[in-house]
């Protein structure tokens, strides 16, 4: 990831391409970032599977539709952003390992949730660049009912530095929307679900939160932590005792982002995308911002 990299914006020429292409062009706003329209393009599974190689005479121009969308959305969206820098890339090949390769040099990677179908609630191309890419990845619902003047930024944490980058960089997107920030620690109601020799839990007393809970008094230490570091920043905590995915997609029904980051406490060795962070991405109803941990990916 480059801090000063763009932000790059991957567009398929789908309906929901038009909430992707807004809600990145306003982050990029936000940011002061540069900006990469990218679609990639395959070539039909027809013209592989029937050769060796494809066969492409230059009549055929198969990228002709590509190149055109590209080419009106950069002219119409820099008429509408001329304080932005934009431009357009057309890529050749599979989707996931150009968007990542392409990923690299930005600060921000922003992809639709839906496939193109819209059939299912994520598509198969964003869940692997959720886990794979090497940047912090928005994925962008097409919901357009968050008030944004009203709604917060949500984060959750766990303890894990991957919560902790992830905390930070919510607190960064909430100062620079001037919205509150609230911190969501869920304490599991299943003691180590993964089996990852994780302290044992005692068990939830009914919708009580127990305030001497280490694991609730050390969510409290992160949201001091986000205060003395954002002075000014409204900083709220919630502490509940419920499945942490649960409870995130919860909190975050009305806010305008939601930030979890790449991997919790409970994940796998070799995991890229923790189980929390993966069930929040498919089921969240707003836009979800994955924080990935570069120290250790």
């Amino acid at each position: 990831m480059h801090i000063d990299g763009p932000v790059v914006i991957a567009l398929d020429g789908s309906t929901h391409s038009a909430k992707t292409l807004a809600w990145g062009l306003a982050e990029a706003t936000l940011r002061g970032a540069d900006v990469v329209l990218a679609r990639v393009y395959r070539l039909p599974r027809s013209l592989v599977e029937w050769s060796w190689y494809p066969i492409v005479g230059e009549g055929l121009a198969l990228d002709t539709e590509a190149k055109a969308y590209l080419a009106e959305t950069l002219e119409r969206e820099s008429e509408l952003h001329p304080d932005l820098t934009i431009r357009t890339l057309l890529l050749n090949g599979p989707e996931v390992p150009e968007l990542r390769r392409l990923s690299e040099q930005a600060q921000l990677l922003v992809v639709g949730a839906r496939c193109q179908d819209g059939r299912a609630r994520i598509g198969s191309i964003t869940a692997h660049l959720a886990a794979h890419a090497r940047c912090p990845v928005a994925v962008v619902r097409a919901r357009a009912d968050a008030d944004p003047d009203r709604s917060p930024v949500v984060v959750g944490v766990d303890g894990s530095p991957s919560s902790l980058d992830a905390a930070r960089t919510a607190a960064r997107e909430a100062a620079l929307r001037e919205a509150a920030l609230v911190v969501v620690h869920a304490r599991p109601t299943i003691a180590d679900p993964y089996g990852q020799s994780l302290p044992e839990l005692a068990p939830p007393s009914g919708s009580d939160v127990d305030p001497d809970d280490p694991t609730h008094r050390a969510a409290r230490s992160v949201a001091r932590l986000l205060r003395t570091e954002n002075v000014g920043l409204e900083v709220h905590l919630t502490l509940v005792d419920d499945d942490p995915a649960h409870a995130l997609v919860g909190a975050a029904r009305d806010a305008q982002l939601l930030v979890v980051g790449s991997r919790g406490l409970g994940a796998f060795t070799g995991m890229l995308l923790g189980s929390v962070s993966t069930d929040v991405v498919r089921h969240a109803t707003t836009a979800v911002l994955v924080v990935h941990n570069s120290l250790t990916e």
